[in-house]
């Protein structure tokens, strides 16, 4: 963990003793800086190795404070894992919904794109999300299972795009896919080139729906795209 990091969230912790605010604000700042606390140490270390005494050094709060918030380290990791899929899917959402009226491939371009560059932004995020999830036991996995099929939505619109009638695997395949890529990139420490996969990325996801040519074409309406942003 770079040193400066860990300064930085020192120095947004709120000092001991009297500080005036409503107790409902304290709890909810303590509850943040476990989940931040148990991201970095997991994406450090990965789930198996993370002992909660860890996580509250990086937090800055008592083992009472959080067994006052969390029944265990899993119910953190849980709770970390809602919190931050809630924000990748919402940052999907609204890459999708930032192209109204606009077609289908060009809307989940976006969509992707948001999400591939949150990943890349935030690796510790992405290392979390992704990768050690794996590792968190049952209930981590069915929520994980659970957010890859609501991805499946932002890409079942594609089957208005064509006549063919496709296995209704097809849209949890695809998902499959791509985060089979994304998991094989941050595991090798490459989650800085996801954005440049997005080109390749919107070939398969639309191969099925538009056909070899049309993936073709969108593959280089992406990369014309990115060349000008």
């Amino acid at each position: 963990m770079a040193p400066s990091r860990r300064v930085a969230n020192l120095s947004e912790r709120r000092p001991r003793g009297r500080h005036g605010l409503p107790r409902e604000a304290v709890t909810d700042s303590q509850r943040k800086r476990i989940h931040q606390g148990m991201i970095e140490v997991v994406s450090e270390r990965g789930y198996p190795e993370t002992r909660v005494v860890d996580v509250i050094g990086h937090a800055g709060v008592s083992r009472k404070t959080f067994y006052e918030l969390f029944d265990s380290k899993e119910d953190c990791f849980l709770a970390a894992y809602d919190v931050l899929l809630g924000n990748l899917l919402g940052d999907t959402a609204n890459g999708f919904e930032s192209r109204p009226g606009a077609p289908w491939a060009e809307r989940t371009a976006a969509g992707l794109g948001a999400l591939l560059q949150h990943l890349a932004d935030h690796p510790d995020e992405a290392r979390f999300a992704i990768v050690e999830v794996l590792a968190a036991g049952p209930k981590a996995l069915a929520r994980r299972d659970a957010a890859l099929r609501q991805f499946t939505g932002f890409l079942e619109s594609g089957r208005s795009e064509t006549s063919v009638e496709l296995p209704g695997i097809t849209s949890l395949s695809l998902a499959g896919g791509v985060n089979e890529l994304l998991y094989s990139e941050i595991l090798h420490g490459a989650a800085a080139r996801l954005p440049a996969r997005l080109p390749d990325l919107m070939f398969w996801i639309t191969l099925p729906f538009l056909g070899a040519d049309g993936a073709a074409a969108e593959r280089e309406r992406v990369r014309l795209s990115m060349r000008q942003a």
